[in-house]
């Protein structure tokens, strides 16, 4: 079928064939309002109108109904999935408003990165990656099964026939080896979608053949891996490329959508126990634990940059385990909190920091938002509300295929990592070249969570990068610094705790009384992010962490030349609004909202000289207080964190 071109008049007439389209008996029958106690619908209508106030409304067909991206300084070329949730708005509000902005933005879309074959690619110039077709399948299919009725036959028509040539060119281009595991995962929703619109069973074949595919993708503790290349891959310490991002934000809720559409029960019950495993990584927050994820370059600390949203499968599946409505309810909370001028922000930080938001959060997180309320299940958080898995202190749960560890005692939780999966070596330098800068390993905190205080500490990468050039955004021109813990070796490259795949960690766990102190032992490398050593020679570091009720010690040495300049770098989480007093200068405390943080340190200089100026990373969006403390080759430095 050609593709149709619209003309700069057919582009200027598309507002009053929304006013027109908004008069059909069809809407009008069905037009609701959603509760505003509801917080979806509230939530949903906020992202709506933020993509309202980023649309183009140029004259030139090239960019109307495109949505501006604030922080990018482009447009996205996946923009057009929101003519899903604009036209579930539009049916919802019967306001002629979010009709015209859907129909803009699918028109654009059409314009400028549709393709003949019945593809549509990443982005006008930056990338033509075609995989991205299964999402904006999706979107149009849900739109047109739930919300087709208030489009005017003709426009009904062209876009189901633009689904048709989509999935056309999906069943020749998705396997269960096309790109990194969420592709052909995702898939098996498309396709399932696809049937149920074009009433072509086929396709519903396709999607049970992926889906099936898929569940050997599962590690014994039910994580899914395949995020990463070889999807299958091994590593040294028999780890596997996942990604916690990547799965509760896309592949479980796309899983979970099929194995409804298709009354799927292994499939279903598989999900499930993914779902209940993945949980025990979402902080009492809400924010996912993907500090130690193959993509968490892409961490937004309530989920990942690209990504739909967990709900879908959390609330949809809510009836296999209460906890799971949950855990949605608290990630929304999360957004909301993280949602500022309409639109939602990539971290807590941003924007008192003074980021911009990248709108592509907000265009495809509405679509998860569009899908629970269309799905007509409960929305509203269990009364009375209940516990997830870090609520309580449970003392240690360890997954060998990530070489990471989770520890909980009283009010600290903790994660501990030495997974050694690098997605950026493999993807930049096919897996021999320099690489390096992905996520912490080497036995790095890479998070500490206290119930009272909030969040503590967190890992960012390593080293700040580029890995998908039209889906990170580029940091201000301020103070910015990586954010894991670590020693620190001077020198050009700098060399630190991090990036030592062969590091080991012996966990012992003692008792006094009935309560636990946890002890982590690791011994390792000073190595540059490319896992190289310093020019001075092997440098050997050595950490040792306790946990227990009252306060977390970390114990750091490292042996290097005597000329050698170390330092022990804490950035410490903490807004510009906070307080911070200093009563001596081996002391530091940090006012918070809910209490007071203390550090303390024996070393003998105590810290360094508190910059003025928060520093600030990008994953996963804070600012923090850089500590930092003078180290000597050989002599061992104590750091103690207790809240009051």
């Amino acid at each position: 079928m050609p593709k149709h071109t619209m003309t700069r008049r057919e582009m200027l007439q598309l507002s009053a064939t929304a006013a027109t389209a908004l008069t059909l008996p069809a809407f009008a029958e069905a037009a609701q309002s959603t509760p505003l106690e509801n917080l979806y619908a509230q939530l949903l209508q906020t992202w709506c109108d933020g993509l309202l106030e980023h649309q183009s409304n140029n004259t030139d067909p090239a960019l109307r109904g495109a949505l501006l991206c604030p922080a990018c300084g482009i447009i996205h070329g996946r923009c057009g999935d929101a003519v899903y949730p604009l036209l579930r708005q539009a049916h919802a509000t019967g306001k002629s408003k979010y009709l015209e902005a859907a129909l803009l933005v699918h028109e654009w879309s059409e314009q400028q990165v549709s393709r003949a074959d019945g593809s549509w690619i990443n982005d006008v110039t930056l990338s033509s990656w075609q995989g991205i077709t299964v999402f904006h399948a999706i979107a149009l299919a849900e739109a047109l099964h739930h919300h087709g009725s208030v489009l005017d036959t003709a426009t009904r028509q062209r876009w189901t026939d633009r689904l048709t040539r989509a999935a056309k060119f999906l069943d020749t281009f998705i396997s269960i080896e096309t790109g990194n595991i969420n592709y052909p995962v995702t898939a098996s929703h498309c396709f399932a979608a696809c049937a149920r619109v074009l009433n072509e069973p086929h396709y519903l074949e396709r999607a049970r053949t992926l889906a099936h595919a898929s569940m050997v993708y599962f590690t014994e503790n039910n994580l899914l891996f395949g995020e990463g290349h070889p999807q299958t891959a091994i590593t040294a310490k028999k780890c596997r490329p996942v990604d916690l991002g990547y799965n509760v934000e896309e592949s479980l809720p796309a899983l979970a959508n099929y194995a409804i559409l298709a009354n799927d029960q292994p499939v279903l019950e598989k999900t499930v126990a993914a779902l209940r495993s993945h949980l025990e990584f979402m902080l009492p927050d809400g924010s996912w634990d993907n500090s130690w994820g193959s993509r968490n370059y892409k961490w937004t600390w309530w989920g990942s940059r690209t990504s739909d949203g967990c709900h879908p499968a959390f609330i949809l599946l809510a009836d296999h385990d209460p906890r799971f409505r949950e855990a949605a309810h608290r990630n929304l909370e999360l957004m909301a909190a993280c949602t500022h001028r309409n639109v939602l922000y990539g971290g807590p930080h941003y924007f008192e920091h003074g980021d911009k938001p990248c709108i592509h959060h907000t265009f495809t997180h509405a679509k998860a938002l569009a899908a629970v309320l269309d799905s007509k299940a409960p929305t509203t958080p269990p009364s009375p509300r209940l516990t997830i898995p870090r609520d309580e202190p449970y003392t240690i749960k360890s997954f060998p295929e990530i070489a990471t560890h989770l520890a909980a005692v009283g009010p600290w939780r903790a994660t501990i990592t030495g997974y050694d999966f690098e997605y950026i070596e493999r993807v930049q330098s096919g897996g021999g070249g320099a690489g390096g800068g992905g996520h912490a390993s080497g036995g790095a905190i890479s998070v500490l969570y206290h119930q009272q205080l909030g969040p503590i500490l967190t890992a960012s990468m390593t080293e700040y990068q580029m890995i998908e050039i039209s889906n990170q955004q580029v940091h201000l021109d301020k103070p910015h610094m990586c954010l894991t813990p670590r020693i620190e070796l001077a020198g050009k490259p700098t060399c630190t705790s991090l990036s030592d795949f062969e590091s080991t960690s012996v966990l012992k766990i003692e008792f006094a009384g009935k309560v636990p102190n946890i002890s982590f032992d690791i011994k390792g490398r000073l190595l540059t992010a490319s896992h190289h050593a310093p020019a001075i020679g092997e440098a050997p570091y050595h950490l040792i962490y306790n946990l227990n009720q009252a306060n977390v010690e970390i114990k750091a040495t490292a042996e290097a030349s005597p000329e050698a300049q170390l330092q022990f770098i804490l950035p410490v989480i903490s807004s510009s609004t906070e307080s911070i007093i200093q009563p001596d200068r081996k002391t530091i405390q940090i006012k918070k909202p809910s209490g007071t943080l203390t550090i303390r340190t024996d070393a003998t200089k105590g810290f360094s000289p508190i910059p003025a100026e928060r520093t600030f990373n990008l994953v996963p969006g804070f600012e923090t207080i850089p500590l930092t403390i003078p180290m000597q080759p050989g002599k061992p430095i104590e750091i103690f964190l207790e809240a009051i």
